[in-house]
């Protein structure tokens, strides 16, 4: 290695391992003995989900145990791909700012995943320590070559750790590591090895004769750096501000594509010499959604990549769009989705509905077999539509004969519930999924009554018997007891599709008005927490692509549809249905979107088994203001999102404490989505109040707000208070720890922070008419008087409702008034003011 250049990006105390040389991902599907589980549907949402264990995983993890991998091939100018394999790895792994050695991800069916990485260690002189290992699946290590420890605690998403004592000498030694998991669904796929001695070592990256130190450096550093001004994209080019630091061009290349579903798309584009930004392509070349691109640069025989998040929102394909009533806005939702739809069985459906390609809609067709005859996850979601497909089509004289017999094999091998054997990890525990199975269950068996179905041994005429009783017992418990997943704007379509396709296609006449009543139901959580059309609220379930993506998320395209208030966007899961069937929401709730400049409500309502989802919207013409009180206070969360306000689709204001380092990650919880440790929240009107007590061995000892300054029309800081004015309408922030405005990174200008595990935040709402302008609102709330306890305990004098106080164990005071937070029931109770 005499003519290595070697890359020292820092020194090491107590700090995470987390550059190296990482190999592929080697992926193979896991086949297992066919097994049935059992279990409540909505309990892992207060258990949490290792409640539920495939049983493939024990069949995996036994047989892992008794085979340790093979070592990494030996360096050679770099560091092996896999077991006995001497060639070099395609990446170099930076984190970021994660402390993990992360590919995280999501597999539609249980696939074992096995990645290398070998990085070197400086020892400047000889001395012993500690190892952490941390992983999630299991972590192989091997130093200079000798086996030190294989742990595998394969504990699906939960990090486990485990301490080793090493002896280092002097000089330098190869760290080589093989980390192993079965993915089932979202998998968080890392480990993570931290030095827990005392010395001062470095981490010495060998990068092959054809790559130079510096270069590697200064990329480093500009990819680090690099940002969208702001988190949508319109029209014209894509482009990413990065500063390109070399004297030459650098290529990238780009994948792209929505999360979870879609198809990854590739491209190129080029970072010109000393250039201060890069055009990643027309806005119409990514498509519509919420994209994650992943930027690919090459220096030599490495890669460095980097993983970025934007709304593309593209004018262009606005085409459609109309101001006529429901039927002229199906029609304009359905020509969007068949045109700019992603490729799947409800665009297919949309294309034949609209005279398109019968050839393409087949390719999408035959594409979504595949994965439900592999029953990938979320089968339910795609299954859902055949039925209404070969209801239309099958004596269309469209497809063949073929084609037919494939689609009725597709329906009848299927596995149509978690009491039927499966080596599968579809998901059947949450509210949506049990729908979805339930009425893709009993539209089989209506279709074929006779037939055989092979995976349960079944006549459809015994899955509808079974199917009905399901269904009934479904909607009596949604009736009772609401959304558990409340207010996500991620799943109320998924629930949407399940209850159009009932409502028009089920025989029984009871099924059909339950289907009804609950989209009635549907709409009228929807319009009551959505603002000018755009669901912006504490959700049951979150995630990035909604929280940032407010244009093509389907409520907004269903609220669009019902009322022509709201965005048109190319969402396909329940719109497809929606637009073909008669069914059309009550015209009632469309006050609940036109609010006056003058008018304002409190909806308080209750979801979930026994009204755990405690609900407050402060809602005006203006804004709107929600949260959930006292869920789980202080407890590890997942995808819950506490408190939202909201102005519009892209001026929104949220806390939360990440539930990872990595921006634009894929965990549950994320960066922004969900919360590593769940606040105690209090509301009253235009004022919310968090405190957040944090485990201190969590990775993350701050929590932060999304506060994009590029969107408001102005924004100020005052006080320790920062401040922001959209419109006439205005908001202001506080942490007890004080805040800081983000001037680095991927979020720049939209994120304040606030270092501390203990803390409490202050939201604050208003409009010109109640405080006068901007200046008047910034003088009146920087004024006030604040006492907080850490996370236990804060008061205010609010100027405009008075003596203000939340503390851990009590719900929120007002003027000595302890509020009512339960007792709402799931209809609710709303007071204008």
């Amino acid at each position: 290695m005499e003519n290595e250049a070697r890359y020292k990006p820092l020194r090491l105390k107590h700090q995470s391992i987390n550059r190296w040389r990482i190999g592929q991902t080697i992926e193979q599907r896991v086949r297992f003995e066919p097994m049935t589980m059992d279990g409540d549907i909505n309990a892992w949402l207060l258990e949490g989900f290792a409640i539920h264990e495939n049983p493939c995983r024990k069949e995996f993890v036994t047989k892992r145990r008794e085979n340790t991998p093979e070592p990494p091939g030996r360096m050679e100018g770099g560091a092996g791909t896999g077991g006995g394999a001497d060639s070099e790895p395609s990446e170099l792994y930076f984190p970021w700012g994660n402390p993990r050695v992360e590919r995280s991800g999501f597999w539609m069916v249980p696939t074992h995943l096995s990645t290398y990485a070998v990085t070197q260690i400086h020892s400047p002189r000889a001395h012993k320590s500690k190892l952490k290992l941390i992983t999630c699946g299991s972590i192989t290590l091997w130093i200079n070559g000798k086996l030190v420890d294989d742990f595998t605690p394969f504990t699906r998403n939960h990090e486990a750790e485990k301490e080793i004592e090493v002896e280092w000498m002097e000089g330098i030694h190869t760290v080589a590591v093989c980390f192993e998991d079965l993915a089932e669904r979202d998998t968080q796929y890392y480990f993570r090895l931290d030095y827990m001695g005392t010395e001062d070592i470095d981490i010495v990256l060998p990068l092959g004769g054809d790559v130079k130190e510096e270069e590697v450096r200064q990329l480093e550093n500009a990819l680090s750096e690099a940002y969208f001004s702001r988190d949508t994209v319109f029209s014209g080019p894509v482009v990413l501000n990065i500063r390109n630091p070399l004297n030459r061009e650098i290529p990238f290349r780009l994948r792209f594509g929505s999360d979870i579903f879609g198809d990854l798309q590739s491209k190129d584009a080029v970072l010109p010499a000393r250039a201060e930004a890069m055009e990643l392509g027309q806005a119409e070349d990514f498509g519509m959604g919420y994209k994650y691109i992943e930027l690919s640069a090459r220096i030599g025989s490495l890669s460095i990549k980097k993983r970025l998040g934007v709304q593309i929102y593209p004018e262009s394909a606005l085409e459609f769009m109309t101001e006529g009533d429901i039927r002229a806005r199906k029609d304009a939702a359905l020509k969007t989705i068949a045109q700019y739809g992603e490729p799947n069985i409800h665009t297919a459906l949309a294309l034949l509905k609209t005279d398109g390609s019968v050839e393409a809609a087949e390719a999408m067709i035959r594409v979504g077999m595949e994965g439900i005859n592999s029953r990938a996850d979320c089968s339910d979601f795609f299954l859902v539509s055949l039925f209404r497909i070969w209801q239309d089509y099958r004596d269309s004289g469209l497809f063949s004969e073929a084609f037919w017999e494939e689609m009725r094999e597709c329906i009848l091998n299927f596995r149509y519930w978690m009491d039927e054997p499966g080596d599968d990890v579809m998901w059947f525990f949450s509210e949506n999924h049990a729908l979805l199975f339930h009425t893709c269950e009993l539209l089989a068996g209506q279709l074929f009554p006779e037939g055989h179905f092979t995976n349960s041994g079944e006549t459809g005429a015994q899955h509808q018997a079974k199917a009905e009783s399901r269904l009934k017992e479904w909607f009596e418990r949604f009736m009772a007891e609401g959304l558990a997943e409340w207010n996500s704007s991620a799943y109320f379509p998924i629930d949407a599709v399940g209850f159009i396709q009932l409502h028009d296609l089920a025989q029984s006449s009871e099924i059909r008005r339950m289907a009804k009543e609950a989209l009635d139901l549907l709409y009228y959580y929807m319009t009551l927490n959505s603002h000018r059309g755009v669901l912006a609220s504490t959700y049951g379930r979150s995630y990035e692509k909604e929280l940032k993506g407010h244009y093509i998320v389907g409520t907004s395209s269903m609220c669009w549809i019902g009322y022509g208030i709201g965005y048109l966007n190319n969402y396909s899961f329940s719109n497809v249905s929606l637009c073909l069937s008669e069914y059309a929401p009550p015209e009632a709730y469309r006050k609940y979107l036109t609010l006056g400049k003058d008018e304002r409500f409190i909806f308080r309502f209750e979801q979930g088994i026994g009204g755990y989802a405690k609900l407050y919207n402060y809602k005006t013409g203006r804004y709107s203001l929600s949260s959930i009180a006292d869920f789980k206070p202080g407890q590890p969360g997942y995808q819950e999102h506490v408190m939202h306000l909201t102005f519009g689709p892209e001026a929104n204001l949220w806390v939360n404490h990440p539930g990872e380092l990595a921006v634009h990650g894929s965990g549950r919880p994320s960066n922004w989505a969900g919360n590593g440790y769940l606040p105690k929240a209090g509301q009253y009107k235009g004022l919310g109040i968090l405190l957040y007590q944090i485990n201190p061995k969590h990775d993350v000892h701050f929590t932060h707000a999304y506060f994009p300054t590029g969107i408001f029309d102005e924004y100020a800081e005052r006080n320790g208070w920062y401040f922001a004015r959209s419109g006439d309408s205005y908001a202001a922030i506080y942490a007890a720890n004080g805040l800081r405005l983000q001037q680095h990174g991927p979020d720049r200008g939209k994120e304040l922070l606030s270092d501390g595990l203990n803390n409490a935040w202050i939201i604050r709402v208003s409009d010109q008419d109640e405080s006068g302008s901007f200046e008047q609102f910034i003088e009146r709330i920087a004024g006030i008087a604040i006492t907080a306890e850490g996370g236990q305990h804060l008061a205010l004098n609010d100027p405009d409702y008075g003596k203000v106080e939340l503390q851990w164990d009590r719900p929120i005071i007002v003027n000595g008034e302890e509020q009512l937070i339960e007792g709402f029931g799931i209809q609710g109770k709303l007071e204008y003011l």
